[in-house]
């Protein structure tokens, strides 16, 4: 009988994104964006089928990136406490649409409206603690937190808008302690890191206490334990937490636990992220189907707007794909879920340096090497990127407009060649294009070689495909510059553009409500 090697399918190994392999998708992305170190895991449930790190996970010690190695995960943290909350009312303990008043007494009047509920999805209202000039090496009580916000107005009604806020999920934790009886690090512990049998798992305040070579303190660091004791073999290490620094690597400090608490307090390692998902999708941690449900779909506001997210998680549009990113001093992390039936995947991606906006087009890329259909229909130009967009397309760039002109960027055009189209008397699906700059950015580009000017200002595109998805792809000056011969370090000013064109779409397609 002969034997065939899958090539298409569940089980194909000859992974490719646009000809790359995720190798070489991975190490791009370093090199692009100075990673020191990152780790990645794929799930295809109930598997994990891939683990693998790159880099160092600390530069002066040299010690490397692992499958064990370990990384704050920030915001994805929040998915954690979510399931404890949930795990609460499955109990009976608490009600979502009961009032954090019930848990805490001299909060301010305009709080007495604010239920679980609110805070799960955050749509509360309250300020981000982390909004001010913030501190996250600092030691910090929750009563200075909280004062620190009684103060100020919410943001919005509570239930009427959403936004990101680090102090729902603080508040949230207190809540699971004040209920539970437990500790937010013991509940976590004894209902989702022992019940999975998380090796690789702490947090803030436990994850000096794993037993490594590092605890030793020898200096020069050298691995040399593991020969005798096969404990140190394949150890679990803290990964060391990098920013940009005049062109070198300069290292964080030390994340506080009071800090970071629930909201982003966790430490993980990739392998790790992967079991806690795939136990997610099904009754480990959620044993309500219904618990399950509210967490893998957007929720409604009071006025019934739809918003793509919910308990931290983020829908960009393509049924069943789920996200969260987390982003703290030192660190960036993503984690991506896509519920299918067939074919259940999952990413993990965990970097030691932070200001990562676009760790979800990196995974993009190697979860479509995986199944064609989580990608971008048509192949867009080298020098572009595309990211997917739960809004339509006329939404989605009115989202843009609106962030550009707040920045003070320059709207120059607004075209639809699909109304253009329908003029000609021919029929397009949706299709819009802003063009858009900054001329004082982009008059260096045409200085160092005026045939830039073929090219800008730059354009930023919205189209629906035949499925109804509507994906938003750029012009990134960086890879539009490769085109002409030109660098990053020849023309400084491109990182700077490529850098604020990123961030700039990523808001647009975002859950945040824009005034």
């Amino acid at each position: 009988m002969s034997r065939t090697l899958t090539n298409s399918g569940r089980g194909h190994f000859h992974l490719l994104h646009k000809g790359k392999s995720i190798d070489d998708l991975i190490i791009q992305y370093m090199q692009a964006n100075h990673i020191p170190g990152l780790a990645l895991s794929i799930t295809q449930a109930p598997y994990i089928t891939r683990v693998v790190g790159y880099g160092l996970a600390d530069t002066e010690r040299k010690l490397l990136v692992a499958s064990n190695t370990l990384f704050y995960i920030g915001q994805l943290s929040q998915v954690f406490t979510a399931v404890g909350i949930l795990q609460l009312k499955q109990e009976g303990k608490l009600k979502l649409d009961g009032l954090i008043t019930a848990y805490f007494s001299g909060l301010p009047q305009a709080w007495s409206s604010i239920t679980i509920r609110h805070l799960l999805t955050h749509s509360s209202g309250l300020p981000s603690y982390k909004d001010e000039p913030f501190d996250c090496s600092k030691d910090y009580s929750f009563n200075d937190l909280i004062h620190s916000l009684t103060d100020k107005p919410l943001l919005f009604s509570p239930g009427s808008k959403m936004n990101p806020s680090a102090s729902d999920y603080y508040i949230l934790g207190k809540i699971i302690e004040k209920v539970s009886g437990l500790s937010y690090e013991e509940h976590v512990t004894k209902n989702q890191i022992s019940r999975l049998g998380l090796k690789h798992t702490f947090f803030v305040s436990t994850v000096s206490s794993v037993n490594n070579e590092l605890s030793k303190g020898s200096k020069p660091f050298k691995h040399s334990q593991f020969l005798n004791n096969a404990n140190f073999i394949n150890p679990s290490e803290l990964a060391q937490g990098y920013v940009d620094k005049e062109g070198d690597f300069a290292a964080t400090a030390a994340l506080n636990w009071s800090a970071s608490y629930a909201d982003s307090g966790i430490v993980a390692s990739a392998e790790d992220l992967g079991l806690w998902d795939i136990a997610l999708a099904g009754g480990i941690l959620l044993s309500d189907p219904e618990d399950r449900q509210f967490v893998y779909h957007p929720v409604s506001l009071s006025d019934g707007q739809i918003i793509p997210a919910n308990c931290g998680w983020f829908f960009p549009g393509r049924e069943g794909f789920m996200e969260i990113k987390g982003n703290i001093p030192g660190f960036s992390a993503f984690l991506g879920r896509f519920n299918d039936s067939t074919e259940p995947l999952g990413i993990s991606l965990l970097t030691n340096k932070d200001g990562l906006p676009d760790l979800d087009l990196l995974a993009r890329k190697i979860l479509t090497a995986f199944e064609p259909k989580l990608g971008a229909p048509s192949e867009a130009a080298a020098w572009s990127e595309t990211l997917q967009s739960p809004y339509s397309v006329t939404q989605t760039l009115n989202r843009v407009m609106k962030i550009i002109k707040r920045q003070g960027g320059t709207i120059f055009a607004q075209i639809s060649h699909s109304d253009a189209a329908t003029k000609a008397g021919r029929t397009l699906l949706p299709t819009e294009v802003l063009i858009v700059g900054n001329p004082a950015k982009g008059t260096q580009l045409m200085q160092t070689n005026p045939a830039f000017a073929l090219d800008l200002p730059l354009r930023i595109m919205a189209t629906e495909d035949e499925t109804g998805q509507v994906w938003l792809s750029f012009t990134d000056p960086l890879s539009l510059a490769k085109e002409y011969g030109i660098s990053a370090e020849q023309l400084p000013v491109l990182r700077q553009m490529s850098i604020g064109i990123h961030k700039i779409c990523e808001k647009a397609i975002s859950p945040l409500t824009l005034d």
